[in-house]
């Protein structure tokens, strides 16, 4: 039932503990309070941020259970993520900000379900690692499951991140980023658990700084001392083959082969996604790519990358060698998560340290991995800040970035050549006979061309009269040497002395 009252109106706001008993009581003693009106009330509460819009929706349409879940007071909608719904939320009793994931009962049928998922949750969120984002809380209200997650405040995941740089990032950047997660994989590992989805959306970096281009618009790079984390450890639900069901783009490259055929999920699969996530970082690109999925597929499942010595010749070839070792077809080939984080520790900067090993937590019963949240990457979930984090140890940079400018310039130089052999995609019947045609429309267009200028060259388009020459001149050329002049008094003298003669 609606509230149509300011009275009814706030009863429903405390009982849904949108707000606390202090609060209604400070408001009521406010001079300036609509006392009357609901609407006048509702816009002064939104005037003054003690309620959402979404809030305030909810308590005069009546839906005010809608309004906390699990006793956490939900404030906002964030949006559609795997499963549900994700909500801003408060802490029940410090009032910090939360994400909270509302899943709906049947989201992950038919080869999942919400209790499963949430059992996972539990088990893999409780494994404490400084480079892996926990879960909160977890659990099932009233049929309802839900999972709680601290919102990272200043973070960018690695794909939008490098997207936003422009390419490829320095090779001990990456092998840095790549022995903190690695670590965090070995964790999950020797506990029993594994990941499921590694890939770069979920490789979320904290803080970053923003500096503006020179077009005024906002760039961010990692931060001195970033920190990179695995997010959604223990939150993905058991999928069909991804040749059954087809991931999303930002998924699919970063599958390894036998998740393509089979629903498999393990340790060997999280190497594979952290070599691509790597390949991706250095190359700035995946090891496979294709406008089709299906032809992605098929690259995923037969096909072999690029090498990096021959992408990035700046990359060291043991590093270069051990990313392709990563993204072995047989997951028996590739190496162990803790091979992994040794060998990458040779190409860190001096200084880099990863955190000490921390006391080992319970095994996790048939712990599986995460998922992608569409829509949340930029609430991924909480920092440790009591654990020391895997970061490098070094003197500030001369400016206030992480890594200094001409790094990424000079490894995105670096990986500016593209030799990879791209695979021509069948022209379709029409498609053939229209390119036909064009050919020899421009066939005819050419020998039309070459017919005009060899015309040209002959003289057949010149209409110029030519110019005839007068008779006089024509004699006066003939005879080039010019004529004498007779003396007419020397001539008519000697006719006269002949006739004396």
């Amino acid at each position: 039932m609606a509230s149509d009252s300011v009275a009814g109106f706030l009863d429903r706001a405390q009982a849904s503990r949108v707000l606390f008993p202090e609060q209604v009581a400070q408001l009521i003693r406010q001079p300036d309070i609509p006392q009357s009106n609901l609407a006048s009330l509702c816009a002064y509460l939104l005037e003054r941020g003690v309620l959402t819009q979404y809030q305030a929706d909810a308590l005069r349409e009546g839906r005010g259970h809608d309004l906390n879940l699990a006793g956490y007071p939900l404030v906002d909608v964030i949006g559609p993520c795997r499963g549900g719904t994700a909500f801003r939320a408060l802490h029940p009793s410090l009032k910090t900000p939360l994400v909270l994931r509302r899943f709906e009962p049947d989201a992950f049928a038919p080869t999942d379900d919400v209790h499963a998922v949430i059992h996972r949750a539990r088990a893999v969120g409780s494994i404490i690692h400084p480079n892996l984002i926990p879960v909160l809380d977890a659990g099932i209200m009233e049929g309802t499951g839900y999972v709680v997650l601290e919102p990272l405040a200043d973070s960018a995941d690695l794909a939008t991140l490098l997207t936003e740089v422009g390419g490829a990032m320095p090779g001990f950047l990456a092998a840095e980023y790549g022995a903190a997660l690695a670590s965090a994989l070995q964790t999950l590992h020797d506990n029993g658990g594994w990941h499921g989805e590694v890939r770069p959306g979920l490789m979320i970096v904290s803080p970053v700084v923003v500096k503006p281009r020179e077009d005024g618009t906002p760039r961010r790079r990692p931060a001195p001392h970033a920190v990179v984390k695995l997010a959604e450890s223990g939150l993905i639900p058991i999928t069909p083959p991804a040749a059954i069901a087809l991931p999303e783009w930002d998924v699919l490259p970063f599958l390894p082969p036998e998740r393509i055929d089979t629903s498999t999920l393990d340790a060997r699969g999280d190497i594979y996604g952290l070599g691509a996530s790597l390949y991706f970082l250095l190359a700035g690109r995946p090891p496979f790519a294709s406008d089709s999925k299906t032809e992605l597929l098929e690259q995923i499942r037969t096909a072999e990358p690029v090498s990096l010595a021959v992408l990035r010749p700046d990359v060291p070839p043991e590093l270069a060698a051990l990313v392709l070792r990563m993204l072995a077809k047989n997951p028996e080939d590739r190496p162990a998560s803790a091979a992994v984080s040794r060998s990458l520790l040779a190409h860190c900067r001096p200084g880099f340290q990863l955190p000490e090993a921390l006391p080992r937590a319970a095994m996790v019963p048939e712990a599986m991995p995460l998922s992608s949240v569409h829509g949340l990457a930029a609430v991924p979930v909480a920092s440790m800040a009591h654990i020391p984090h895997a970061v490098p140890v070094l003197a500030p940079e001369p400016d206030s970035w992480g890594v200094a400018d001409n790094s990424f310039a000079a490894a995105q130089q670096a990986s500016q050549a593209d030799p990879t052999p791209r695979r021509r995609r069948e022209l379709t019947a029409g498609e053939k006979n229209r390119s036909m045609l064009w050919i020899l429309v421009g066939l005819g267009l050419h020998l039309s061309a070459v017919g005009l200028l060899v015309g040209w060259v002959l003289g057949l388009f010149n209409s110029t009269p030519q110019p005839v020459t007068p008779p006089e001149r024509w004699e006066q050329k003939s005879d080039p040497s010019p004529t004498p002049k007779r003396d007419k008094n020397k001539t008519k003298k000697t006719a006269t002395t002949d006739g004396n003669s």
